[in-house]
């Protein structure tokens, strides 16, 4: 089993008003795929699918959630409308039976495990907790089964989290990845407005300090040494089935420009020419927009 960390799915958080009424300018973005509800009861989703196998989740708190369960999960304090996290996996061979599963994930376990040790040993004051189990429940019925793993402090006496997003977490299937993720089955739900068709940039921008070195060290691990440009570090990264479809994507890791500690930004290939180079979006309230940038899309692997 490769250790090559992929681009497994974007989190950004929306209002739940955006999953029963979108307004036009969200609902013109993607093809949306139903998500459903998680396992803990709060939250649900709808996804966009992507062709390189990668996807979208827009996820949205359920309203009337208790506050203080909402306060304590781990997007709770986030600001709707910002991309909140950043999730990876592993190659899998995408059998389509639930035998073929339990073996791609032990497979995944054991290749995650040498990531998790390296990450550890770099004394970097972050490291990954254990894999832990999580699931939820289509709109068909079909219940999804995955293990997560997410970053904490190394330097807590109860490893304590670290800022979400600043690094990815990890994301592996329990039941068969076709089921959560069917890009291959439903490949008409990859076709979007926008062309979207992978992930060309994740932008971590960070206020400066000891959490941008902590991050830009797990990325070492992560994706190899980095490329470096003044105050910005760039990292490339691969998804399930992106050669052939696009370049090499990139996580570049950045300084915040101060009015947040941390801010995610997300460009996507696209296919249709016409968009390329341009923004969309759209206002999620009076205060704050959604945008993505585009930008072309060039087959084989870069």
């Amino acid at each position: 089993m490769s250790t090559t960390p992929l681009v497994d799915h974007i989190v950004i958080l929306i209002p739940h008003s955006f999953l029963s009424a979108p307004p036009t300018w969200f609902a013109d973005l993607f093809h949306f795929y139903p998500g459903g509800r998680h396992a803990d009861g709060l939250t649900e989703n709808t996804l966009a699918l992507l062709a390189d196998g990668s996807y979208l989740e827009f996820i949205a708190f359920v309203p009337g959630v208790d506050p203080a369960r909402r306060a304590a999960h781990h997007w709770g304090g986030k600001q709707e409308g910002d991309v909140v996290d950043w999730a990876l996996t592993l190659p899998s061979s995408e059998g389509g039976g639930k035998e073929d599963a339990k073996l791609e994930l032990l497979g995944q376990q054991k290749a995650f495990e040498q990531i998790q040790r390296k990450v550890r040993d770099k004394h970097l004051g972050v490291e990954y907790a254990d894999l832990v189990g999580g699931g939820r429940v289509r709109p068909d019925g079909e219940v999804l089964k995955w293990e997560v793993a997410f970053p904490k402090r190394a330097d807590d006496v109860d490893g304590g989290p670290v800022e979400r997003g600043s690094v990815p977490f990890w994301c592996l299937d329990v039941t068969p990845r076709q089921l959560r993720v069917p890009y291959e089955v439903a490949p008409e739900f990859t076709k979007h407005p926008t062309g979207a068709v992978g992930v060309a940039g994740i932008e971590v921008l960070l206020e400066p300090g000891k959490t941008t070195e902590s991050a830009g060290g797990v990325y070492d691990v992560l994706f190899g040494d980095s490329a470096k440009a003044g105050d910005n570090a760039e990292w490339k990264i691969s998804s399930l089935a992106g050669q052939g479809i696009h370049s090499s994507g990139a996580v570049r890791l950045g300084p915040a420009d101060g009015t947040k500690e941390l801010h995610i930004n997300i460009s996507f290939f696209t296919d249709d020419k016409s968009l390329v180079g341009k923004s969309v979006g759209g206002k999620v309230d009076e205060q704050h927009t959604l945008t993505f940038n585009l930008v072309a899309a060039s087959n084989g692997s870069g």
